[in-house]
């Protein structure tokens, strides 16, 4: 059964690696014995950080970066300096999985949405996501990989949420394109998945944490919210052979929430 969640000698790509859920994932991986690790970063104090905690998990882990601003940097631009600097990096010449997970979210009123904000989420949901998995996938499909894509998905992939549209959107948008791409490449080896969080303790929702903590504790049927290693063992699952027969999907990682 083990050998079912190995990564032995696979590469992966990570974007938004470095904290919260992206750190989970990461710690996930480099469990499963992975070969390489390829993150984006913005900044070089937590990729520090980050590097020293997954390399608790497997001190053997190779691990390797492309700096990044997916706030700043033109989208285009960003997203062939991911793609080109994360194959001249692969040790094996090849991405065996490719994690969409960098986002970020805004709260305003619709009508009071500032436009720059509602689409800079678009932009980091949506957009790069989007164009990453277009340019990995092709070469993926080129090199004949047998391949994994897995995006971060939302609870607001199901529900309509409040306050925050454009993060509604992206989210959204994401479990209908995971569908759409997985149709079209699963028969040609690529397997392409999502995760849905639920409430998870992370940088992005401490606002939200301070306001409704207690409340959504009790909408909970688990009684709390999770925590960033509680999605090490489902990135295996989706990136490993545990999870061969299974594409098209999105894993809802919310503690009941949904089922409610």
């Amino acid at each position: 059964m083990s050998s079912l969640f190995s990564l032995k000698g696979q590469v992966a790509v990570l974007t938004g690696g470095t904290s919260g859920i992206g750190l989970g994932y990461a710690k996930g991986l480099a469990s499963a014995e992975l070969r390489q690790l390829i993150l984006t970063y913005r900044s070089e104090e937590s990729l520090n950080k980050a590097i020293d905690e997954i390399k608790q998990v497997n001190s053997s882990l190779l691990i390797d970066a492309v700096k990044v601003d997916f706030l700043e940097d033109d989208e285009d631009e960003l997203v062939e300096r991911i793609f080109t600097q994360s194959y001249k990096l692969s040790q094996s010449g090849s991405i065996d999985i490719l994690i969409n997970n960098a986002g970020i979210t805004e709260r305003f009123p619709f009508e009071q949405f500032p436009s720059d904000k509602f689409n800079d989420v678009l932009k980091i949901d949506l957009n790069i996501p989007v164009k990453l998995t277009k340019l990995f996938g092709g070469k993926m499909l080129e090199q004949k990989t047998q391949a994994k894509i897995v995006f971060t998905a939302s609870l607001l992939s199901f529900q309509g949420g409040m306050l925050s549209t454009p993060y509604a959107i992206a989210k959204g948008a994401l479990k209908q394109f995971t569908q759409a791409v997985s149709n079209e490449w699963s028969s040609r080896g690529i397997r392409v998945n999502s995760i849905a969080p639920g409430y998870v303790e992370t940088k992005l929702t401490d606002s939200m944490a301070a306001e409704n903590k207690d409340l959504v504790d009790k909408r909970i049927p688990m009684k709390r919210w999770g925590h960033p290693d509680d999605f090490m063992g489902p990135i295996v699952f989706l990136t490993s052979d545990a999870s061969k027969y299974v594409t098209g999907e999105t894993l809802v990682v919310d503690g009941g929430w949904l089922s409610r």
